[in-house]
């Protein structure tokens, strides 16, 4: 979008001392490399409730962050883990040790081409990782076993964790552990049950007894030679730390990443990590995070036969206000321009954007377009800031040039967050601006589907054209295009709110990600953002 030769000014043009520039930027959008952070950091009540280790409070079990891309998860756990009540930090790199470890591995990929439930494994392979995390923290890899063997625990205890520590000979604080548990793990299943599953085929078929079998040795493996150790090292923290006083904290921050291809493992292995974490939850100075976005985690309760009912405890989704989103925005543009902007010492997000764009004040004009995401409204000033490049002041022409930039920028950020789950996502996209009013009805959707078939059908693109017609064509004797589903697609992903009032519009988060059945008699609404008309 070109700016026109006319440069909108405010009612009363006001000198600033500043000039924009092209580097103008009020943080970087990744939590890991934003200078900004540590200084502008907002305590929502989010961070109060993660950062609390008062075991009296019933807040105190929530360790699942979840959250949409952009809401502030890593920076969350970032913020924590410097504060000065943390006494130290484990990170768990899960795709550089058990990721890339399990991937690799014939044996278990075999396990898995052929149906077998490795999720109890995999539940093993996470608990152990996490206590080797703690135990280096805690007592100090070097004299563990001597801490053990001086305290008051009971013998029994005593001889079942020395038991599991030997068996990993000198690598059980090392990543080499987990090479050897899988190697004992597949030397004892082959040798029970007699059958040489890395030579299987692809095409060839276990029968359902040995499936059977080999489950049962699985399961039969890991709750005897592994889990049995690892639950008495578990009840040993509880009992014996070092110091109760020294909260630890040990995260998990890698879990959005694409690490098979096939989805299915995926889900098993964060299912499996969920397991893993409960075990540690008695541990009254230990904290473990589990960082996940909002979709995969959905993506677990809906694929694996677990209820997520169970696990609503230990959930805290991360969602912001439009309050703290102003407040974030305030805080970064203080820091940005003090003393600069306008002979005002901490100048806000209004005093900067005190203007009009499309008849709103230009700050709700940006705050009704973040989708209330700390990275969209970041991304979203900084975007301003580069089109004001050698000017003193943000006009009305700079703001728009912004928005579609963003615009296209959003865009992308929900094709690659959920492609995996709508392979023709860009294209669910584009399609609502087939529709003529951003308030709607489903029943204005039956002139949609006329234009929207009509689209597809006159498309080029004959790949496209089959999968969007496979996709939402039904075939009982006519073909009745699914808008329900579209319309489903659209709400989750966050184009389309429910409007209940004029000043009421309800987008998806985490306790209404998805529409009812009663929810399709209502009108919608068509997020700002993605009403491109």
């Amino acid at each position: 979008m070109k700016s026109s030769n006319t440069t909108y000014f405010p009612k009363e043009h006001k000198v600033s001392d500043y000039i924009f520039r092209n580097n103008s930027i009020i943080g970087q959008l990744d939590a890991e490399t934003d200078s900004y952070l540590e200084s502008c950091f907002i305590e929502t009540p989010a961070f109060k409730i993660l950062s609390n280790f008062d075991t009296s409070s019933p807040d105190f079990v929530k360790r699942v962050i979840v959250g949409r891309t952009g809401s502030g998860k890593t920076a969350l756990i970032k913020k924590i883990t410097a504060g000065s009540t943390i006494y130290n930090h484990g990170i768990i790199e899960a795709e550089q040790t058990i990721f890339e470890h399990i991937r690799n591995n014939i044996f278990i990929s075999k396990l898995i081409d052929h149906d077998i439930d490795l999720r109890i494994f995999f539940k093993a392979l996470w608990v152990h990782i996490i206590l080797v995390n703690i135990i280096k923290i805690d007592h100090d890899k070097v004299n563990f076993i001597e801490t053990m063997f001086t305290s008051s625990a009971k013998k029994q205890m005593k001889e079942k964790i020395k038991s599991y520590y030997d068996s990993y000979n000198d690598n059980f604080f090392e990543d080499d552990a987990l090479t050897e548990m899988t190697s004992n793990f597949e030397e004892s299943i082959e040798g029970s049950i007699k059958i040489p599953i890395v030579n299987l085929s692809g095409g060839v078929k276990l029968a359902d007894s040995e499936r059977i079998s080999i489950q049962a040795a699985t399961n039969s493996y890991v709750n005897r030679e592994l889990l049995s150790g690892q639950k008495s090292i578990v009840k040993f923290l509880k009992e014996f730390s070092t110091d109760k006083q020294k909260n630890i904290v040990v995260s998990i921050d890698d879990l959005d990443k694409d690490w098979f291809k096939n989805t299915s493992t995926q889900y098993d292995f964060i299912a499996a990590l969920l397991e893993a974490f409960k075990e540690l939850l008695g541990i009254e100075n230990v904290k473990v995070f589990i960082s996940v976005r909002t979709d995969i985690l959905e993506g677990v309760y809906e694929n694996i036969t677990i209820q997520d009912e169970k696990d609503q405890a230990l959930i805290l989704p991360v969602e912001w206000t439009k309050v703290e989103i102003t407040d974030l925005l305030d805080k970064r543009i203080s820091f940005l321009l003090k003393n600069q902007y306008s002979k005002k010492q901490y100048p806000s997000l209004k005093d900067v954007f005190d203007f009009e764009t499309k008849g709103i004040p230009a700050d709700e004009f940006i705050l009704s377009r973040t989708m209330l995401r700390p990275r969209d409204a970041i991304d979203f000033v900084n975007l301003c800031f580069k089109k004001a490049n050698g000017q003193t002041e943000i006009t009305e022409n700079n703001l728009i040039e912004a928005e579609e930039a963003f615009y296209n920028s959003r865009k992308r950020a929900i094709v690659k967050e959920w492609g995996k789950i709508y392979p023709l996502i860009n294209h669910y996209i584009d399609c609502i601006s087939m529709l003529d009013k951003q308030s709607f009805s489903s029943k204005n959707l039956n002139k949609f589907y006329n234009d929207f078939q009509s689209h597809i059908i006159s498309s080029g693109d004959e790949t496209i054209k089959s999968k969007i017609l496979a996709g939402f064509l039904k075939s009982d004797g006519k073909d009745k295009f699914t808008l329900r589903e579209l319309l489903s697609i659209w709400f989750q992903i966050g184009i389309v709110g429910i409007k209940k009032s004029e000043s009421v519009i309800l987008y998806s988060d985490y306790e209404k990600r998805k529409l009812d059945i009663t929810n399709f008699s209502q009108r919608f609404y068509i997020h700002p953002l993605f009403w491109r008309k």
